[in-house]
């Protein structure tokens, strides 16, 4: 069972020695490694166009381009969490803040491997829940930063031996997140590529 362990009442589940999640009972068990995962750079895709509309996946199996799920191939790292995945969402202990605002989260790692998850979450925004999704998230004390094209990001960059890499990135449709349970620069990069990448499938 994969040891994952949450860090309640916090709209980002910041980690402490992993995800915000654990396998059920009867998944399989696996010892923890020792390898660092690598983050895997993938050609991203071109930014979605201004007038594209917001469209709330099903489930976790359409949130990244196949470019993504052949590079998480690559690094044994599987869709274990969330809805079309192994375990569904009895992978997590409690629904996660964006589950909560009617979104889904996507967990992707190796099973039984602690330390080695990525964390997507996707979830709609509206004018009733967008000011307590950014008092949560600011309230974490999260860096603040306002894109380009006026989303707002909350993130840190974490590092490799305790806190992770965290990126939330808000607009006035939707709330895009990930978390690697390894922070530091690289992972923290990929976060950003990750959270564009996603945006791009569910932005049309």
């Amino acid at each position: 069972m994969i040891a994952l362990r949450m860090l309640a009442g916090t709209a980002a589940l910041v980690l402490v020695g992993g995800l915000a999640a654990c396998a059920p009972e009867s998944g399989p068990v696996a010892e923890e490694s020792s390898a660092t995962p690598t983050p895997t750079a993938v050609e991203t895709s071109e930014p979605e166009p201004e007038n594209a509309v917001f469209a709330m996946p099903a489930d976790c199996t359409t949130i990244l381009p196949q470019s993504r799920l052949d590079a998480f191939a690559v690094q044994s790292l599987e869709l274990l969490g969330g809805p079309g995945s192994v375990y569904g969402n009895d992978y997590f202990f409690e629904p996660t803040p964006e589950q909560l605002a009617g979104g889904i989260s996507c967990v992707y790692a190796q099973d039984g491997v602690d330390r080695s998850s990525v964390l997507i979450s996707v979830a709609p925004v509206s004018v009733s829940n967008r000011a307590t999704i950014i008092a949560d998230l600011t309230a974490q004390g999260l860096n603040e930063a306002t894109t380009a094209d006026g989303a707002v990001t909350y993130g840190q960059q974490g590092d490799e031996s305790l806190a992770p890499a965290i990126l939330n990135v808000v607009t006035q449709e939707s709330w895009i997140s990930v978390i690697s349970s390894l922070g530091g620069p690289a992972f923290y990069e990929e976060a950003e590529v990750l959270s564009a990448e996603v945006a791009a499938q569910v932005y049309r």
